[in-house]
């Protein structure tokens, strides 16, 4: 029986971006109404193609123990198999982003 840790994509929208990260850890608990990541999973640069959107992510949360982000930003959390690249997306002025999907027959 195969006890592989499970690796969690998760979708976060700060300010006009669309971020997409990886952790090991996820965890509602710690503070009410915040989303906590933790052991952020980044490549490690094995050959010469290097993403400067993972390199980008990587530098900038290098010291983060800890992530904790409002739960009203959280987009999506999904547990995946295997890890793709970060991303990072600007968000125009006409894109809205909502945690709760409006559907027909939902309130507006």
């Amino acid at each position: 029986m195969s006890t592989k840790q499970p690796l969690f994509r998760v979708s976060f929208h700060h300010r006009d971006k669309l971020f997409e990260l990886y952790a090991k850890y996820i965890n509602s608990e710690d503070l009410f109404g915040f989303i906590s990541l933790s052991d952020l999973v980044f490549d490690v640069a094995a050959g010469v193609v290097i993403d400067p959107v993972e390199e980008q992510l990587k530098a900038e949360f290098k010291d983060v123990e800890v992530l904790h982000i409002p739960q009203h930003h959280v987009v999506r959390i999904e547990q995946v198999k295997q890890k793709k690249t970060c991303r990072i997306k600007r968000l125009h002025n006409n894109e809205m982003m909502s945690a709760v999907p409006f559907g027909k027959g939902s309130p507006k």
